[in-house]
């Protein structure tokens, strides 16, 4: 299946996958250094350069692995703020987790090939659903952001890693699963709107662009789970105060 065709500096929305582990450690170096500042803005430019000169030998190394320039890599990342200073620098800053966040679904409406190319930070423990195909990425252990492209491309790889070269399985459990990875394949052709939602107890996740996603209140299992993380950092609070 090949990518959808990409604009002058989109080329780096494919590179932005959790599990790629040059991009993931890029991300990594860049949330540390800002969290061990402190002031809640930092100027791209040096923060650019110190990450740049970390694993690569100049700038033009660094944008040929992730596909644009640090400033532009920064743009696409929905957790990530970006403006304009008074000396008409770019400075960034990262947005923290609101604790008063509600419980949400975020639901997006694939209309075309573009709404791929949106980009999602996955809180940890949101799940991702494909109502239609009654398909479910569950939570994971890290925050993972990554195009919607990707997420669906990540989901076909993992369904074929699961089944590939087992023995203990059957071959009607294994039909079923090829099944699902032709459908989840037959999406990233858009030939069809449909839909894709994220259920977050926490609230934490957001798509960008974020226009068009419509934002419902989670209920029933899933504020069940919220409630659950709340008991736990309730505990984990009180051990720490010991």
């Amino acid at each position: 299946m090949e990518a959808p065709s990409l604009g002058p500096s989109e080329s780096l929305l494919t590179k932005l996958a959790a599990g790629h582990q040059e991009v993931d450690r890029i991300m990594d170096e860049v949330e540390a250094i800002y969290h061990s500042q402190p002031t809640e803005w930092l100027v791209v430019e040096p923060i650019g350069s110190m990450v740049c000169h970390l694993w690569y030998e100049d700038e033009d190394e660094f944008e040929d692995a992730v596909g644009g320039s640090f400033e532009e890599f920064l743009r696409v990342l929905p957790h990530v703020k970006l403006r304009e200073n008074a000396q008409g620098k770019a400075e960034f800053k990262i947005l923290k987790p609101n604790p008063d966040s509600k419980p949400l679904v975020l639901t997006l409406h694939i209309q075309g090939r573009s709404d791929l190319w949106r980009v999602l930070f996955k809180a940890p423990d949101a799940r991702i659903e494909i109502p239609h195909l009654e398909f479910e990425v569950g939570q994971s252990n890290k925050r993972q952001i990554d195009t919607v492209y990707n997420h669906i491309t990540n989901a076909v790889w993992n369904l074929s890693a699961h089944v590939r070269g087992r023995t203990d399985l059957s071959e009607e459990y294994i039909n079923a699963v090829s099944d699902t990875i032709g459908q989840l394949n037959e999406l990233l052709d858009v030939e069809k709107p449909f839909e894709f939602c994220v259920h977050d107890p926490t609230g934490f996740s957001v798509f960008k662009p974020s226009d068009g996603v419509v934002e419902e209140v989670l209920g029933g299992a899933d504020l069940k789970l919220q409630e659950d993380l709340d008991i736990q950092k309730l505990v984990a609070d009180a051990e720490d105060a010991d």
